[in-house]
């Protein structure tokens, strides 16, 4: 059998499954899975088989309002990623949407079935992350994504700052509890790594995202530190040398970085990209002559993607509503968190 033929002939075993992650306050609504079923005895996110002639979000609503009689259609739909996983007799590719419901939908969802006799319940976003309900192989990591915020902070150069001190306290001060900062001051490493170091002691409860070349000259326990590839990085290093211990993050422009993103992705594992620029944006005055990719080509590479992706480029927090309505899980950027000089 040829390789084209062999290639085909896998792409027929695959099922391509919509999974709703549906939430209301912290709480997640998972369903119960009989012993008689694959991967049974374990709890799932609501969801069912893609029909041939559906998108995987036509195929969502639908499986929702059969399964538990919720209509999703007016509520945000926000893509989270695919997750492909072979379970050896089964291969799938679940296409994983975030939707917050209402509260007179939470309402009516409070019975203990769903539609189809199913056992269904609402159960905490820590003991869910904590792992307490045993999940399929496949959505593992759904969990790791869950982690993630719909906003990402990137700090500024240090050379738009009068001292490394200056940068320190200010992002010491201003980053919010909990935050996702992808941290770049563009230095020396070893300036670079003493910046981040003394940054992380005093806010450790942040979530890093640190350069590559950065990350390797760091000598930190840093169990939460996501790795950030830019798209040199992502289209030129060889995946094998990357260590499978840690997390990674990835900057991407074009189809052909996204699918490189998407091969790291079956090996290794990713928490999200960022897809540039949608918009024209100061600190790339290059893009001022494009005016950027715009929202419909953003939206359309977003498609692409198997991990969560983050609209970079000109946008904030008032661009939300249409990050998600393109396909994209968040924003990120520089402006969200604008230190302003005295020669500003």
């Amino acid at each position: 059998m040829g390789n084209n033929q062999q290639f085909e002939k896998n792409m027929s075993k695959v099922v391509n499954v919509a999974v709703a992650v549906i939430h209301f306050n912290k709480q997640y609504l998972l369903g119960f899975r009989h012993a008689s079923q694959h991967q049974g005895n374990r709890y799932e996110f609501v969801g069912g088989k893609i029909e041939p002639n559906e998108t995987p979000k036509q195929g969502l609503i639908r499986e929702v309002v059969e399964e538990i009689g919720c209509d999703l259609t007016n509520n945000f739909i926000v893509k989270m990623g695919v997750i492909r996983h072979d379970y050896g007799d089964k291969s799938v590719a679940l296409h994983i949407f975030n939707s917050k419901v209402t509260q007179t939908q939470f309402d009516n969802l409070q019975h203990s079935q769903g539609i189809e006799g199913q056992a269904i319940t609402w159960v905490s976003k820590a003991d869910l992350l904590a792992k307490k309900y045993p999940l399929p192989d496949a959505n593992v990591r759904i969990l790791d994504w869950l982690t993630l915020p719909s906003t990402i902070f990137i700090s500024q150069t240090l050379d738009e700052f009068a001292s490394q001190k200056d940068w320190i306290d200010y992002y010491a001060k201003k980053l919010p509890q909990n935050a996702h900062f992808y941290i770049r001051p563009q230095s020396e490493d070893d300036k670079s790594v003493e910046l981040i170091t003394t940054l992380l002691k005093q806010r450790n409860h942040i979530t890093p995202i640190i350069q590559y070349r950065t990350f390797i000259h760091l000598d930190l326990d840093l169990q939460n530190v996501i790795v950030h590839l830019n798209h040199h990085q992502l289209m030129t290093l060889d995946f094998s040398s990357l260590s499978k211990n840690y997390r990674y993050f990835a900057s991407c422009h074009d189809q052909h970085s996204l699918s490189r993103l998407n091969t790291l992705a079956t090996s290794h594992t990713v928490m999200g990209c960022f897809l540039s620029p949608v918009l024209a944006t100061p600190t790339h005055p290059e893009t001022f002559q494009s005016g950027g990719m715009g929202w419909q080509a953003f939206s359309e590479l977003a498609k692409l993607s198997d991990v969560p992706v983050f609209a970079l480029g000109g946008v904030g927090q008032s661009n939300l509503a249409m990050a998600w309505l393109s396909n994209a899980y968040g924003v990120a950027g520089i402006r969200l968190l604008v230190y302003k000089t005295m020669n500003f």
